[in-house]
């Protein structure tokens, strides 16, 4: 391959050097916790993580199986070196399966991969090495800098080439058969004396017997930075912008969501992003303080636009809980930014969750899992409740209850009631406000209270028979206006309804009126429950009541109601006016038909 760089080749004494400034380059790499693992990272190069564990080693089936964006470095995958292209996994070894005098050392084999044209910004990859030596560590500053190894105006390649050349083979062949690397003897001098700096460190460890004591990742990065004096060009630097990545996360296939740190504004930060990135960016979220983020879409093609990611991330953050005002995530459809007043309460992994959301919820099969999910759910608890009725000796605990409460009716809605906030605590505990648990916004949800009404005078809605009215009329009214439309709403727009929203879009005190998905699967749970319950209260024959009117009016004014609480609960963000506008149409169906 043709090297087309023709300035001059100097070394000076082969001292490591700083800018002309006098001031030392930018760190450019940095230590972070990810899981269980502490990665090195490069600011110019945030997708790549590079981890250095001693002893670390991977058998040979499971370094083939490897998941994508995989790289092992000398000695890790106990296997011969391979190049897994479809799979983008790659091996860079001369220890296992090969002949290492005939075989380039790991520093020349990732030089080779990155002249060739090696591109990592497609995808996270992972870097894996077991110890840090100098030809592991030319190997993993290679990986990091490929990009400005591909400028020929950004770094000294002849050095770089000069100095790989020589590691690979002392590291290959021995010491004493340096000169076959083909360098003039002047050169190699100066070359040994830069080997020499780069390991004083390395050398000084293993001398006073602390080498297996070493951190690997800080000593990792003290020679990297060695390395940057040595190979990047004077002033290259000069432009460097300090962008330190939060998060990140895929969004389809070759589009990616971040969240990023830095001084600059948004658009003085687009071309650095876009260097970065290249042209995989969708999203960027970028951290001006603690808690105040931008928003900017980098793509103008993407699937949907920053207004359905804002009604995701007001959905999600604790800051907002879909409250209105002006503490809210908003702005146009290209860029907005977090709630002004408080800023928010998301971490960068739950805003670039939050944006994952809005394109995975356009998938079909994700919302039939969910719906069947939450089908499960109401299921069970409504098989819990008619078990406990079928089964409800009230008398063996207090022989003093009335007549209604030994009703299995009330032991139907109370063992509703209690097993839905049981599994309500458990699976709203940390974001309640999403299942309704919280005080009422807005007010254009009065607008449905006509609904509410006219199912009460159709004379659909469920309520105590006359009886319980005539043995304990207290009880039948608390029944009626509390217990059974409070379970129901707890258990269809509470805990249904939340499960549903989590991959869907819904309404909220500010948005346009539209029938979501939610409210629509959880009112045909709802009219599918109540269409049971009136068979099972149901006085003749099965068949009988199966074709009866009584069923599909109740059916009917089921699917209307759950509809209009749907809305409710939506624009109010709370099922307190579901319940309200419930216990209303029962009231209304009672003063007309059942105490008339």
């Amino acid at each position: 391959m043709e090297d087309t760089d023709q300035s001059p080749f100097t070394l000076g004494n082969g001292n490591l050097k700083t800018d002309t400034t006098g001031n030392s380059f930018p760190d450019r790499y940095a230590i972070k916790e990810a899981g269980t693992d502490r990665v090195l990272t490069c600011l110019e190069a945030p997708n790549l993580q590079v981890i250095v564990k001693a002893g670390l080693t991977v058998a040979t089936s499971a370094a083939r199986k490897a998941p994508p964006g995989t790289i092992y470095l000398d000695g890790v995958a106990q296997v011969e070196p391979f190049l897994d292209h479809d799979r983008k996994v790659y091996n860079l070894d001369h220890h296992e399966g090969c002949v290492r005098a005939f075989t380039l050392a790991t520093c020349e084999q990732a030089l080779i991969m990155c002249v060739k044209g090696l591109d990592l910004r497609d995808r996270e990859w992972k870097i894996f090495a077991n110890e840090p030596d100098l030809d592991t560590i030319l190997a993993i500053w290679i990986i990091l800098n490929h990009q400005r190894v591909n400028n020929r105006e950004a770094i000294n390649r002849r050095a770089l080439f000069a100095l790989v050349r020589l590691e690979g083979v002392i590291d290959s062949l021995g010491l004493e058969l340096r000169e076959l690397s083909g360098l003039p003897a002047d050169l190699l001098q100066k070359l040994m004396r830069v080997i020499d700096r780069l390991r004083t460190d390395e050398l000084e460890r293993k001398k006073a017997g602390e080498w297996t004591k070493t951190d690997y990742s800080e000593y990792t990065i003290s020679v990297l930075r060695k390395l940057d004096q040595f190979l990047i060009k004077v002033g290259e630097l000069d432009d460097f912008k300090g962008i330190e990545e939060l998060a990140r996360i895929e969004l389809t296939n070759n589009r990616i969501a971040v969240v990023v740190a830095s001084d600059l504004g948004i658009y003085e930060l687009e071309p650095h992003l876009t260097k970065l990135y290249g042209n995989r960016l969708g999203w960027v979220a970028l951290r001006k303080e603690k808690n105040n983020y931008t928003l900017r879409q980098m793509d103008l093609f993407m699937p949907v636009n920053l207004e359905d990611v804002y009604q995701r991330l007001n959905y999600t953050d604790p800051a907002v809980k879909g409250r209105m005002g002006v503490n809210r995530w908003g702005g146009s459809g290209d860029i907005g930014g977090s709630p002004r007043d408080l800023g928010t309460k998301l971490s960068p992994a739950e805003i670039v969750s939050a944006c994952r959301d809005v394109i995975e919820k356009r998938s079909d099969i994700r919302h039939v899992k969910r719906f069947l999910l939450s089908a499960l759910f109401c299921l069970s608890i409504l098989f819990a409740a008619v078990a406990t009725a079928q089964n409800w000796p009230p008398t063996l605990w207090l022989s003093r209850l009335s007549t209604g409460m030994r009703s299995q009716e009330f032991g139907y809605y109370s063992a509703l009631l209690i097993v839905t906030l049981v599994t309500l605590a458990i699976v709203a505990f940390r974001r309640p406000w999403q299942f309704g648990i919280m005080l009422p916004a807005g007010k254009d949800w009065w607008r449905i209270l006509p609904i509410a009404v006219i199912c009460g005078l159709t004379g659909g809605m469920l309520t105590p028979d006359k009886t319980m009215f005539a043995t304990d009329p207290y009880l039948a009214w608390a029944l009626a206006l509390v217990l059974l439309p409070l379970s129901l709403e707890l258990l269809f727009r509470g805990l249904v309804h939340g499960m549903m929203a989590q991959l869907a879009s819904i309404q909220d005190s500010e948005s346009r009126w539209f029938f979501s998905g939610p409210t629509i699967g959880s009112t045909l749970l709802y009219a599918i429950a109540i269409g049971i319950q009136t068979l099972m209260l149901a006085d003749g024959p099965i068949m009988t009541t199966l074709t009866s009117s009584l069923l599909i009016k109740a059916v009917l004014v089921a699917g209307m109601f759950g509809v209009a609480a749907g809305m409710i609960r939506e624009r109010s963000h709370s099922i307190l006016p579901a319940w309200l506008f419930h216990a209303l149409a029962a009231l209304t169906a009672l003063l007309v038909y059942r105490l008339m």
